[in-house]
Formats: C-alpha cells, structure tokens, sequence
C-alpha cells in the first residue's frame, strides 16, 4: 500500500502512515482524536493534523493565534474542536494541557503507568462535571427541594450509596427524605407519591429496568422527576423534569463497574449547598 503524503504545510518527508503509526503508540487522547479523522472534512483533518504534530505548542496559543498558524478561520477551529468532542478550543486545551502534564514522567515519578492511568481517568471526569456547573439549574433544583413534601431517593447498585450520602446531608439540613435499598420498598415508595412531593433519580446508565420501572410509576403519579445521569441520552431523561448529565469514563475492571460515581456526589453536595443557603 502506498502511503499518503502529508500536506505541504505540514511537510512533505513524513508520510501519514508513519506519522499515525507514531501518535497511535501514545496515550488515550491522542489515540481518539485520531480514530475521528475520518469523520471530519478536509479542512478539519487539516486542524487536527496540527493540533496532533504541536500539542506543546497549541496549549500557549489564543483561538485567533492558533488560526493565523494553521491558515483556517477561528470558526472552522471551533467547529473542529466540537467535532471532536469537546465544548470548543478552549476546552481542547485544557485536556491537552492535561494530558500533555501526564505524559511527562517526572510528574508521574512513584506511580506505575496502570495506577496513572486510573488516576487521569478520575482527573478527568471531576473536570467534566466543574466544567459544566450550571447555577441556574442548580437553583431550579433547589427550588423543587425546597418546595416539596417529601423527597425519595432513587438509586440501585453503586449509585444507591451516592442517595444514601446525599439523603443523609439534606436530612441534617431538616428536610424530610427518604433513601431506600429494597427494591420493593423502592417500588411501594414510587406508588405511594403524589405531585406534591419530587423523586431523585440516580443512574450512570438511564436505562437499568428497575429505575425505569420506578420512573414510570413516578410519572404516573405525577411527581416532579430530577434525574442525574452519566450518559447523554437514555430512557430515563425522557421522563425527567430536569437532568444534571456529566459524561463518566465507562470503566470495568474483571467485570466489576469501576466507573466513579465521585460526579454525581459533586453536583448533590452543590446542590445540598444551594438548598441550604435559601433556608437560610
């Protein structure tokens, strides 16, 4: 197979395939912007061609600068960038800073290459979830707290330790609410609801068949449904009144989940916090 030439402004001695053989031997970053080439246009590949070859490089640039070196528009950097899965350059640059941090093994020093790669993982999603704080929403939710009878947490397997934590924090702050594990008496609290009280629902998929189960019910009644989910588009959003979504890295270990639930305690506890400063 014959290789494909780089383009010009890019050099011409280094061939593609080489170069890709090369970013493919680094870590996880590098190796997914790669894998999402072929989705973008030629402009586009043109962006991520330089954002691959300078990394150390684009970090230290603003959006106007990185354009003027790359022979593109600000919005075609952009657009790229969001093709790619972040919220725009700037967002790009943080993870590339962060990655770029990691790779370095001095900050790595005392720590195997198995241990760093969990410890990047975590690092990554407690970023995610500050990145997408939304005051607005957290005060909505306060707001449903507030203005409810009583509050059911809903959360089975690991995210019912996540309820459990949040219902203990909200009982202290006086408010009635309830966190169970028996999944009958989940079913038997989902009944006995009215539209006068709110069901928090917790689930890193949005689609275990018992947490559905539970939300339909809810909705029947219905009850106001505030769910947080680790995953963009799922069932349970569907019938959820207001969602706080932070992506979590998917992560089995021997077949056990190891995904962080340390997110969705994040936003709870921020949202205890908003719940508490309005009673007082």
């Amino acid at each position: 197979m014959s290789a494909i030439q780089a383009p010009g402004r890019f050099g011409t001695s280094e061939t593609f395939c080489s170069f890709y053989e090369k970013v493919m031997n680094m870590q996880s970053l590098m190796k997914r912007l790669v894998q999402q080439r072929e989705n973008l246009s030629q402009l586009e590949k043109q962006v991520l061609d330089h954002f691959i070859r300078y990394p150390e490089r684009l970090v230290s640039l603003k959006l106007e600068e990185a354009a003027k070196e790359m022979f593109v528009s600000t919005a075609t950097i952009s657009r790229t960038c969001k093709r790619l899965g972040f919220l725009g350059f700037q967002d790009f640059k943080l993870q590339l800073h962060l990655y770029l941090r990691d790779e370095d093994p001095a900050k790595n020093e005392g720590l195997s290459a198995s241990l760093s790669a969990y410890v990047k993982r975590y690092e990554k999603d407690i970023q995610e979830v500050l990145q997408r704080i939304d005051e607005h929403k957290l005060k909505q939710a306060a707001s449903m707290l507030a203005e409810a009878r009583q509050v059911e947490w809903f959360g089975v397997g690991h995210s019912y330790s996540v309820c459990w934590d949040a219902s203990k924090k909200l009982l202290m702050l006086g408010k009635s609410n309830m966190a169970r594990m028996d999944w009958d008496d989940l079913r038997c609290a989902a009944q006995n609801l009215s539209k006068d009280d709110l069901a928090i629902f917790v689930s890193y998929s949005g689609e275990t068949l018992n947490i559905l189960e539970y939300a339909h019910i809810v909705k029947q009644q219905g009850t106001p449904i505030l769910s947080l989910v680790g995953t963009k588009s799922n069932r349970l959003t569907e019938l959820s009144d207001l969602v706080f979504y932070t992506p979590i890295e998917h992560c089995y270990f021997n077949g056990v989940d190891m995904c962080s639930r340390a997110p969705f305690q994040i936003y709870l506890d921020l949202l205890m916090l908003e719940y508490g400063a309005g009673q007082l």
